[in-house]
C-alpha cells in the first residue's frame, strides 16, 4: 500500500485511518535530507490527514542534516492543530535523539502503533 517512494527507497508511506505514516530507511544525511524535507512537507500540505507518524524503525545513520529536518517539520506542525510523532527509532536513531536533547521535546514511540493511536487522540495534538 506504498503511496509515495522516493528513487532510493528513502520514504514509504501508507494511511492508517486519517494518520500518514512514513517509514524512512537507510542513511539520512546531507545527501537524502532535502529528499526527506520534501516527501514529509508533501504528506503534510495534504488536508487528508490530521497526523503524520515518522516511522525510523530502519533508519541506520542519521546526521545533524536530518536531525535538522525532522526538527523543521515539528515546528510547521506545531503551529497546526496536526500531530506529529516520532515511531520506534533505530538504536543509532535514538541515541542521536537522546545525545541532542530531542528525545525530551519531540514525541517519541516505542512503536509505530503507539504514534499512531497518540496521533488520534486529542490530547495529543
Amino acid at each position: 500500500m506504498s503511496a509515495a517512494e522516493g528513487p532510493d527507497g528513502l520514504l514509504d508511506y501508507r494511511v492508517d485511518s486519517d494518520i500518514a505514516v512514513v517509514t524512512v530507511s537507510g542513511e539520512v544525511d546531507v545527501s537524502t535530507s532535502s529528499e526527506l524535507r520534501t516527501g514529509l512537507l508533501r504528506v503534510l500540505t495534504d488536508d487528508a490527514y490530521r497526523g503524520l507518524v515518522v516511522n525510523l524503525a530502519h533508519v541506520n545513520f542519521i546526521d545533524s542534516t536530518g536531525v535538522g529536518v525532522l526538527v523543521g517539520v515539528w515546528h510547521r506542525v506545531r503551529g497546526t492543530d496536526d500531530c506529529l510523532a516520532l515511531a520506534a527509532p533505530s538504536r543509532q536513531a535514538r541515541n542521536i535523539l537522546e545525545t541532542t536533547g530531542l528525545m525530551k521535546v519531540l514525541p517519541v514511540y516505542d512503536t509505530e502503533a503507539e504514534a499512531v493511536q497518540a496521533c488520534r487522540e486529542p490530547a495529543a495534538q
